[in-house]
């Protein structure tokens, strides 16, 4: 190869072929949950936005259009991440500042980026860049640049063989008495403490839910009676299984992993969710204890 050759490559390096097995990803989302690619398979089509800046207009505007769509995405059983390698701190501030609904994933070097053959081959930065993962793990669609996202659900609406749901106007948006001014966002997840928990779960109708976030060791070795465990890691693939996604609590062993799972379900949508502050370590009501139940 000759060097002209070797510098072309340099620049033009293509991002991942249709059709072919996309890199396990594993990053670190923005507030603070761990995605990794493999949880997503068989359950959910993934759709990764690498971004390269956090200051560019148009950027901000793309992203924007892509959050715009977030309902039609779910409606196709696919979940939206942003990619850069900005500290989370930094995408955290970004996503809230922009109202966005999905995750942006840290990339620290673009190390993951660049095994996705969406960073520069030269710099540790991350190109600007649009991949759809499937169910079955391979890619549906790679195309380097601000990707129209129509053209993504397009992909991915031949492949689950049905149409997204329609696109809401703003009008339909703003049902009356919506706050529909500056810094309108996901319903706040609200903090209890164990008592007020257990009082909202021995309610009549019996309608909230709580799911214990953290791992199974941690879980096996106490728990309370009414708790579903789905770890943290495996949410954002798994809260289908809840039946709903409004009066939600949700426990960890500090209140530090619950309080991201709680950030996550507003994000999609949910209301009237809660995080136990102190976890379990200050959980005062009945738990199960090397398999006994403890008042």
């Amino acid at each position: 190869m000759s060097m002209f050759e070797r510098a072309r490559n340099l620049v033009r390096w293509s991002p991942p072929d249709v059709g072919s097995v996309a890199h396990r990803i594993s990053l670190t989302a923005d507030e603070g949950t761990w995605v990794k690619l493999e949880d997503f398979h068989e359950h959910l089509n993934v759709v990764f936005v690498v971004f390269d800046s956090l200051t560019d207009p148009t950027v901000d505007q793309w992203l924007k259009e892509w959050n715009r769509r977030i309902g039609q995405f779910e409606s196709l059983e696919t979940v939206v991440f942003g990619i850069h390698s900005a500290r989370t701190d930094d995408l955290r501030s970004y996503r809230q500042q922009h109202g966005l609904e999905f995750f942006l994933l840290y990339d620290p070097l673009a190390i993951e980026s660049r095994a996705l053959r969406c960073s520069s081959r030269v710099a540790p930065v991350c190109k600007t860049t649009v991949l759809v993962v499937g169910k079955d793990g391979r890619i549906l669609f790679s195309e380097r640049g601000q990707a129209d996202p129509v053209r993504a659900l397009e992909i991915i609406s031949s492949t689950e063989g049905r149409e997204a749901t329609q696109l809401k106007t703003e009008t339909e948006d703003q049902s009356p008495g919506t706050n529909t001014g500056p810094g309108t966002g996901p319903a706040p997840v609200q903090n209890v403490d164990s008592t007020k928990a257990e009082a909202l779960l021995d309610e009549d109708d019996g309608s909230y839910v709580l799911i214990d976030v953290r791992t199974l060791s941690e879980y096996e070795a106490d728990h309370s009676p009414n708790a579903v465990h789905i770890p943290i890691d495996e949410l954002p693939h798994r809260y289908r299984e809840l039946n709903q996604t409004h009066r939600i609590i949700c426990v960890c062993q500090a209140g530090g992993r619950s309080a991201a799972a709680a950030e996550f379900l507003t994000s999609i949508g949910g209301t009237e969710i809660f995080n136990v502050e102190g976890g379990m370590s200050a959980w005062s009501g009945r738990r199960v204890t090397g398999g006994q139940l403890q008042s």
